[in-house]
């Protein structure tokens, strides 16, 4: 019976967190690596705990996650805000510990020795002693009481004084120390309804606050839980269907020394799964809200909910009536229960409210806010060559975009949307006021048109300040009396133009794979112009492994362009073979590929992939910006357009403008270089090399998947029939008599 529960449970994660079609798959995120980890880890070997310290805060309280104010737990010793506290030993005897402190939990022995005749050998245990010991992994230490002995015998030879020490190299007993800091409370305010107040809320930093994974949220960011820790990395990779406790989000200490009849309410809005990729609810998944008895010094649950299908948000509003929480020092905090190995079982946290003379059905916001980030006011990228984009400004602007504004108010509101946007490199601010609300829009989502490259604004990125790039600050405004948070009334996006195109919005939600050796991924992108196409840029994020399928390290590909899908045409398909690589230092990295060599590009092109084996890779997916019709795959049988809604985190990099080979005549080969002719081949091909082709060398012809198709020895003619290869690239190798690589070139055959 456990064993059939085990496979259930495993088949419906499997089936929750994969979408598939045709070869391929669509999976949630297994890491996130989160910024600044890797400053707070020490290599020096020392222990070291930091103590973050915290003002108590006064009513009321809300966050509607529109900027991150969770506490970020990256401190080190050096840091201007952390003073050294104490140091905790491992061991201690009778209230002292010193440094060199070593016991042995076994009974050690002082050994007599008496060589008279008859020889006597007298054994005496050592006295023992009572130690302390602190485990110092976690804080604050917990302790034992252990009966243990010094951690050496001695040898007394009554005949050849002094006696002995035989030390014990290894003892269980070594003293260790952790060093504890004091880290100040952060500085900073937060305006809400008009006031200061401090800005960090949050005395921890397990979640994720975003704006891409939730679905229609209140505001434009949201607290999101996971099965991430706070590193960004799985709570528990190695075991897939690992569940258990995961993220908590939890309050600073606040004043709640109030009467109940003050009538306190907490309040907050949730929504299940979001844009993550969860398909079905899995049993025990669950979001809970516990609050803090200071007194007790003890948690209590206050809330909690189970799983629950795809919906709107929902605002929540619960009383606080005990007196055990109704003191100096109160805390709550949101927990959630989900599958541990990645990012999986999501709940986003919006709007939390936290107040006095609040009533059972206080649940209107006076406020409008934005809803969803925006990553471009271009025409169909988000971002285009720096100079290509000079070649042709005004075709490449958006004529208009429509930003989405929420009005939580139950009364129709005023609101005045506008959009302003600066050249980092200097030159004026172009401000717009470009409309108000329309009637009706009362606890709605309303679209507000912002024109850009159109009447009356006619706005055009002026690139003149800048050189080889520009930087452009874009933002949308939305105004309205009263509002009480004005950090939500403001979206901003950060516009590059430099060497790339693409079409993504910079955020992975999920991660696109094939599962098939031989498959082709094509990307396609409408130049705007002839330019000089040098590498491309992916992000690929590390997939929890479901086996049997491989670790996605294993996986390796041959870069390719094709000017034509149908008929295949491939302008460059690489010698070498790549392997997805893995960033650790961040969520969102791009890693860069580079052609073997720079290609002249034009019209439309398509970047991509022949991978060699089935491994799947997880090319980041932006289920944000939906550019499907774009992407086409190939498991056999053709090219076909992907079925999920979003975007590939892939982009060309461009040299610049300019042609470098115009004017060029025919092609030298440089020394050393393999010479394949005809190229391409039908059915002989001949075979040199610029140089000298080292002794009883061997020929391999390798197709997209790294398979040898054929091998053959050097001839004196050096002709080699390929009637029986199949249409297509191959990687054609020249090794030397040890079976090392000498030369190598590319070979297309077309029967």
């Amino acid at each position: 019976m456990r064993s059939s529960r085990l496979f259930l449970i495993i088949g419906l994660l499997f089936a929750s967190l994969v979408a598939r079609a045709q070869g391929e798959s669509l999976r949630a995120l297994s890491t996130r690596p989160a910024e600044g980890m890797a400053r707070a880890k020490s290599g020096d070997g020392v222990k070291r705990h930091f103590n973050y310290l915290f003002d108590t805060l006064q009513l009321p309280l809300m966050d509607d996650f529109s900027i991150d104010r969770t506490r970020k737990r990256n401190a080190t010793q050096s840091d201007p805000d952390v003073t050294f506290d104490h140091t905790v030993y491992r061991l201690e005897v009778a209230g002292v510990s010193t440094p060199d402190m070593r016991f042995s939990t076994d009974t050690t022995y002082r050994t007599e020795i008496d060589a008279s005749e008859p020889p006597q050998t007298t054994r005496i245990p050592l006295p023992s002693l009572m130690v302390t010991v602190r485990d110092l992994s976690v804080y604050p230490p917990t302790s034992r009481e252990v009966e243990a002995w010094p951690a050496y015998h001695i040898r007394d030879s009554i005949t050849a004084p002094p006696p002995d020490t035989i030390r014990i190299q290894n003892p269980p007993l070594i003293q260790d120390s952790l060093l504890v800091y004091d880290v100040a409370p952060a500085e900073g305010t937060y305006i809400m309804n008009g006031v200061p107040t401090p800005l960090i809320l949050w005395q921890d930093d397990d979640v994720y606050i975003n704006g891409t994974y939730p679905v229609d949220p209140p505001t434009i960011g949201v607290a999101t839980f996971d099965g991430l820790a706070r590193t960004g990395y799985p709570y528990d990779f190695a075991n897939y269907t690992s569940y258990g406790r995961a993220d908590k989000l939890t309050s600073v200490p606040i004043n709640l020394d109030y009467p109940a009849s003050d009538s306190i309410y907490l309040s907050f809005f949730y929504q299940a799964k979001g844009l993550s990729g969860d398909t079905f609810p899995q049993v025990g998944d669950s979001l809970l809200l516990e609050f803090y008895a200071p007194l007790e010094q003890s948690w209590y649950r206050a809330w909690g909910i189970p799983y629950v299908d795809q919906a709107p948000f929902w605002q929540v509003l619960i009383p606080i009536k005990e007196a055990r929480f109704l003191k100096q020092g109160f805390q709550f905090r949101f927990v959630n229960y989900a599958t541990l190995s990645g990012s999986f079982d999501h709940w986003h946290l919006d709007y939390v409210r936290l107040g006095r003379q609040r009533a059972y059905n206080d649940v209107i916001l006076v406020d409008v806010a934005y809803v969803s980030p925006e990553a471009s006011i271009l025409q169909t990228y988000t971002s285009v060559p720096f100079a290509q984009f000079n070649t042709a400004p005004g075709s490449l602007m958006a004529q208009q975009v429509v930003e989405r504004v929420r009005n939580l108010d139950i009364l129709d509101r005023l609101i005045q949307y506008s959009m302003t946007a600066r050249n980092e490199d200097g030159g004026a601010v172009s401000a717009y006021i470009n409309g108000v609300s329309p009637n009706g829009n009362a606890a709605r989502i309303i679209d507000t048109n912002h024109p850009i490259n159109s009447a009356p604004n006619f706005f055009v990125y002026d690139n003149s300040p800048s050189t080889d790039a520009a930087l452009w600050d874009v933002r949308f405004l939305a105004e309205a009396t009263p509002d009480i948070n004005q950090y939500n009334d403001t979206m901003r996006l950060r516009q590059e133009l430099s060497n790339y195109y693409s079409y993504d919005d910079g955020s992975a939600e999920m991660g696109y794979s094939l599962n098939t050796a031989g498959a082709k991924l094509a990307y396609r992108f409408d130049l705007i112009g002839p330019d000089s196409l040098r590498a491309v840029r992916m992000y690929f994020n590390p997939i929890a492994n479901q086996p049997p399928d491989a670790a996605p390290g294993q996986g390796s590909f041959l870069l390719t362009v094709w000017s034509s899908l149908s008929p295949e045409v491939i302008l460059h398909q690489n010698y070498s073979f790549s392997s997805p690589e893995y960033r650790l230092d961040g969520i969102n990295k791009f890693v860069e590929y580079p052609l073997d060599s720079t290609i002249r590009v034009e019209g439309t092109i398509y970047v991509g992939w022949v991978q060699t084996s089935a491994v799947k890779m997880n090319l980041g997916f932006d289920r944000n910006r939906n550019n499907r019709t774009k992407i086409s795959y190939n498991v056999g049988g053709g090219f076909q357009n992907t079925s999920f809604n979003g975007s590939l985190m892939m982009r060309p990099v461009m040299v610049s403008a300019v042609d470098p080979w115009a004017g060029i005549g025919e092609h030298e080969a440089a020394p050393g270089e393999l010479l394949i002719f005809p190229n391409p081949a039908s059915d002989v091909v001949r075979i040199a090399m610029n140089g000298d082709m080292p002794a009883r060398a061997t020929v391999q012809c390798l197709d997209a998947t790294g398979r040898v198709v054929w091998s053959e020895r050097m001839t004196g003619t050096n002709e080699f029939s390929t009637a029986a290869i199949a249409n297509g690239m191959y990687v054609v190798r020249v090794l030397d008599a040890q079976g090392t690589l000498h030369t190598q070139g590319r070979m297309v055959v077309q029967h």
